[in-house]
């Protein structure tokens, strides 16, 4: 079995792979059409098989003509089925007018008649609620991957008035009012219940808030004319993480797996450094050693057993200081992974040493919490020969970027490209879908998570987790887009509420086993395939 990745194109970059297809192997669009609308209708009629009453919803552009198609497939189905088109007149809005019919919707639409399938129009209030109240299921073939402006005028008072109605919803490759880049709302989307999205998932339908169920319909797109096409974004399947795990031969011991150096952890703030290194202890690190002035020892030693201490000489702070550094600079001549920011505190002295650290450490580094707000707006300070992991939530992020939190959540994707291409590192924005970035564009959206990760202390787990897979000798960005995943997964064996960070930790090894299993489940692709 391969291992899947869902590349996750944006609008502009399927548009690209379409026109390759089309115009230089000869595919013709209408064929492309009419398996998109086919595919969407057999979905319909699997997962919607009581609809006798179906409203297709029908713009100006290809994405109407899809829901043409749609109309005539169903109406053809033999279940009794009688759908209505509704339709988006031309001049009704500027997004209408700037998806003006294509010579392939306009064709479909001819059809529909002669298959005895209604069509009226949305411009009539009356008419349009009087629809809407009648049917019992909504195809939304309004607005698809072309829409890049805030939806205005009647199409944005229809949005509403099917918003209201509550009626199930199919949406036709992209929810109307989506974008295809952020996932957020153009001034108003559909929620659908179900999204049929053609040829390959759009990046939109993988970021938050996306809660729909997601079905990627095969139409016939070459597998040529997408490896011709940059397409910078993807998502990783349970397979295609797992075969990124380093791996655990028969024959290893402590000193194969590697051993990761945990510094931060200023007085009460020890259980960040704790929770770092059990993360990494229960991620397969064979040696765990954690940095700590003498005064904190007893804390550490109590409470992990398994991970070792590198005593340091005590502060007026009591918090680790510029004063270690060269202490430190010397136990990473021998260690293989750092882990640096968990719990380090802000007094300057501890600033200073995390910035020193950064500059001179030679082994690959995750740089969390604290060691974060030690570089400030400073992301080129970053820059290394030596790889690193930054791993801010949004708030982290924000800071980092000068950005205010609200702007930086709009658009994740490019929150993350920024500080990876600032800082010359991976970058994972965490959040609900963590986004990881690398400084050259790419991207990966992290699929697993969920409310089971709310809690203090879950992204120090993440920190040593990742160190952990940077000391087995991962790269940076393989440990960043595992590790996210492998975290999420870990969330999703647990509580959704009430369940602590060190409990986390111990269901990491259960979420390796769940990934290293999927790797021997049979993979069969079909026409509509679950997307994550």
């Amino acid at each position: 079995m391969s291992a899947r990745v869902w590349l996750c194109p944006t609008g502009p970059e399927l548009r690209a792979i379409e026109r390759d297809a089309i115009e230089r192997l000869g595919i013709p669009s209408r064929t492309l059409m009419e398996a998109a609308g086919r595919a969407c209708a057999d979905a319909i009629a699997r997962h919607f098989p009581a609809a006798r009453r179906p409203l297709v919803v029908c713009g100006g552009g290809n994405n109407g003509g899809d829901g043409f198609v749609i109309a005539r497939v169903l109406a053809g189905q033999g279940r009794g089925v009688a759908p209505v088109v509704l339709e988006l007149a031309p001049d009704s809005g500027r997004e209408a007018r700037a998806a003006a019919p294509s010579a392939d919707a306009k064709a479909n639409r001819d059809l529909l008649a002669p298959a005895g399938v209604e069509v009226c129009s949305a411009a009539d209030a009356r008419e349009l609620a009087a629809r809407i109240a009648a049917c019992d299921l909504v195809v939304d073939a309004l607005f698809g991957i072309g829409l890049a402006r805030p939806v205005e005028g009647e199409a944005a008072e229809l949005l509403r008035a099917l918003a209201a109605s509550a009626k199930p919803c199919v949406a036709v490759d992209l929810p109307s009012g989506l974008s295809s880049e952020t996932g957020r709302a153009l001034g108003i989307a559909i929620d659908p219940d179900l999204v049929v999205t053609f040829g390959l998932p759009k990046l939109g339908l993988a970021l938050w808030p996306g809660r729909a169920r997601v079905l990627v319909a095969d139409i016939g797109l070459p597998r040529e004319s997408i490896e011709r096409t940059p397409v910078h974004a993807h998502v990783l399947s349970r397979a295609a993480a797992a075969a990124l795990l380093p791996a655990r031969p028969l024959d290893g011991h402590k000193g194969t797996f590697g051993h990761v150096l945990v510094a931060g952890g200023a007085p009460g703030k020890t259980g960040a450094a704790l929770l770092a290194a059990r993360g990494a202890l229960r991620s397969g690190a064979g040696l765990v050693s954690i940095a700590a002035p003498r005064a904190l020892l007893p804390i550490y030693a109590s409470a992990l057993a398994e991970a070792m201490c590198v005593p340091l000489d005590d502060t007026a702070t009591g918090a680790l200081d510029l004063a270690h550094a060269a202490a430190l600079e010397r136990e990473l001549e021998t260690r293989d992974a750092l882990v640096l920011g968990p719990g380090l505190g802000q007094e300057p002295g501890s600033a200073a040493l995390a910035r020193r650290l950064l500059e001179r450490a030679r082994v690959p580094a995750v740089v969390d919490a604290d060691a974060l707000n030690a570089v400030g707006g400073e992301l080129e300070s970053l820059r290394s020969d030596f790889p690193r992991v930054l791993t801010p939530h949004p708030g982290e992020a924000a800071r980092l970027l000068g950005v205010p939190i609200a702007e930086l959540q709009a658009d994740r994707a490019a929150a993350a490209r920024a500080l990876a291409a600032q800082s010359g590192a991976i970058a994972i924005l965490k959040g609900a879908r963590s986004v990881v970035a690398r400084p050259d564009g790419a991207l990966c959206v992290n699929p697993t998570g969920g409310p089971g990760l709310a809690a203090g202390g879950s992204g120090d787990v993440l920190a040593g987790l990742i160190g952990a897979l940077l000391g087995q000798g991962l790269s940076a960005w393989d440990a960043a887009r595992a590790g996210a995943y492998l975290h999420g997964l870990a969330g999703e064996l647990g509580p959704k509420l009430g369940g602590l960070a060190s409990e986390l930790a111990a269901r990491i090894p259960a979420a390796w086993q769940a990934l290293e299993a999927a790797l021997q489940e049979p993979h069969e692709p079909g026409p509509l395939v679950p997307f994550p």
